[in-house]
């Protein structure tokens, strides 16, 4: 069921399904449970990994252009961009990852009918969306308009939503969120990959989504920021003391780590 709030928008709920309609668009957030065992069983067998403890394969966050645009948000796509090239699986290195690496995979060897192949254990992943209709390209002549999300505007629809987490055999931590704020003039989509190797590094892969209404461009700024754990937690403020809970906190983290490369795409709305 579908309640009207106003004569410019109307919020959606449905279930498990949340959202908004506004202008010419459609916004809706899925979130259920984790993946059932079988469901579990035929995503590592289709990706061929282990894939992450705590997996909401069937959550998802979507925006939709009357146009024929549309851009969704899902794990297991993200996941099918994990590494999974000959040494990916020993590109980071921790006291007892080959203890642990061995371990996932005998857990779910059974259920995949491949021979077990190394991939990346920390689940880095570049995913960007899923595109249908028209597709992105790189740009130096758009960009997000700071200034315009600066503004003190009203918030008419905020959604977070898990995609998937691991806590890397107790070694740190590895997530993929989405996070969605629409505002009367415009709406921002922040996908964040955060990893954290205690002892080793911090990652950060975030993709925003921005699009002004009344414009005919989606801007989608991606940017990877990483910086060695040491470093990162020698820049907690001496006031702090010896509280390691800044390391945490996504936002924190992000605010502390170089940049090590960006680009920012558009696409044109027809």
């Amino acid at each position: 069921m579908s309640t009207l709030t106003s004569t410019t928008h109307r919020l959606i709920k449905e279930d498990q399904t949340t959202g908004i309609a506004i202008h010419d668009w459609e916004v809706r957030s899925h979130k259920t449970s984790i993946l059932s065992s079988k469901e579990i069983d035929a995503a590592s067998a289709d990706l061929g990994i282990p894939i992450p403890e705590m997996i909401f394969g069937n959550n998802f966050l979507s925006i939709e252009h009357k146009s024929g645009f549309k851009l969704e948000f899902k794990a297991l796509p993200a996941l099918a961009m994990v590494d999974q090239s000959s040494k990916s699986s020993d590109l980071i290195k921790v006291s007892y990852a080959r203890e642990w690496f061995d371990k996932r995979s005998m857990a779910n060897q059974e259920h995949i009918t491949d021979v077990i192949k190394p991939y990346d254990w920390t689940y880095t992943t570049k995913y960007g969306g899923t595109v249908l209709g028209s597709q992105f390209e790189e740009t130096t002549n758009d960009s997000i308009d700071i200034e315009q999300l600066k503004k003190p505007d009203p918030i008419l629809f905020y959604d977070e939503n898990i995609l998937f987490e691991d806590e890397l055999a107790d070694n740190g931590a590895a997530i993929l969120t989405t996070k969605m704020r629409v505002m009367p003039s415009c709406f921002l989509i922040l996908l964040r990959f955060f990893l954290r190797v205690d002892d080793v590094l911090f990652r950060i892969h975030d993709t925003r989504i921005y699009h002004r209404f009344g414009t005919n461009s989606v801007i989608r700024e991606c940017s990877t920021k990483e910086s060695s754990y040491r470093d990162t937690r020698a820049r907690i403020p001496r006031s702090s003391g010896e509280d390691l809970s800044l390391l945490l906190n996504s936002n924190w983290v992000s605010s502390q780590l170089p940049e090590q490369e960006s680009r920012v795409e558009v696409a044109r709305l027809e």
